[in-house]
């Protein structure tokens, strides 16, 4: 696999406890900077982006560390997108979850089921700008959650859903024709830009190139919209994503 790739974070530094200059083991772990009890070079405490592990840092590394903590501010930092849902039925599925459960749900609970429920709804109803929203907080429900793959598919298929112009087709609305009931509308494309930064955010944290990037958006998209028969499939929608995401 090949490909173009988002510049992504490095492993800087040790994190088996040896000074990062001269390789030997100290005799802990130390709790701030300091000279190493052994070459005397100094060996800086700091964390790195690609994890946010604490980790021992040479000063030639430095500059390389904080370049790359400019680069993951820029992008926005670790902060997974907020799922959007109603704070109101989200009371609602909680106190539904109480009683099948006999016990507290877990916020993470009450979220999924509640998607799930409503997505589906939508679905039927070819409402796929709901539709859209759904499966949008269902994948920053999994980045909150950690699960940075399903996260990642998550705000891809999110993507397609945009740049194929997802919406609600007027309900009630006399004489609806064909191309209002399918829940596109190409006018109404576009490319959401908060999700787009997570999107790259991730990328530089997985380290992945823009085939396989590419593998992941057409199969999940294939798999979960291929029955709502958007105007454009995954393998042709997918040339304006990846140039937003990996440039020109």
């Amino acid at each position: 696999m090949g490909g173009r790739r988002i510049q992504a974070y490095t492993a800087i530094g040790r994190l088996d406890g040896a000074c990062p200059a001269c390789a030997r083991d100290l005799p802990a772990w130390p709790t701030r900077s300091g000279p190493c009890p052994y070459c005397g070079r100094e060996i800086f405490v700091r964390s790195r982006p690609l994890d946010r592990e604490r980790v021992l840092v040479a000063e030639a590394d430095l500059p390389r560390l904080e370049s790359e903590w400019e680069l993951y501010r820029e992008r926005g930092g670790d902060q997974p997108l907020r799922p959007l849902l109603s704070e109101r039925a989200l009371d609602v599925e909680r106190r539904a979850l109480r009683i099948r459960f006999g016990r507290e749900p877990s916020e993470a609970e009450v979220a999924a089921t509640l998607i799930t429920r409503h997505a589906l709804t939508h679905m039927r109803m070819l409402e796929l700008g709901s539709f859209r929203d759904l499966s949008l907080a269902k994948a920053a429900l999994a980045d909150q959650l950690g699960n940075t793959k399903e996260a990642l598919a998550g705000y891809l298929g999110a993507c397609f859903l945009d740049l194929n112009g997802a919406h609600d087709p007027p309900r009630n609305a006399p004489g609806r024709i064909v191309a209002q009931a399918t829940g596109f509308d190409a006018a109404r494309a576009f490319l959401a830009h908060p999700v787009v930064k997570r999107l790259i955010q991730l990328l530089a944290v997985l380290d992945v190139d823009e085939d396989t990037v590419r593998d992941t958006f057409i199969s999940f998209c294939e798999r979960y919209y291929q029955p709502f028969r958007a105007p454009n499939r995954p393998a042709e929608t997918w040339p304006r994503l990846a140039e937003v995401l990996f440039g020109a």
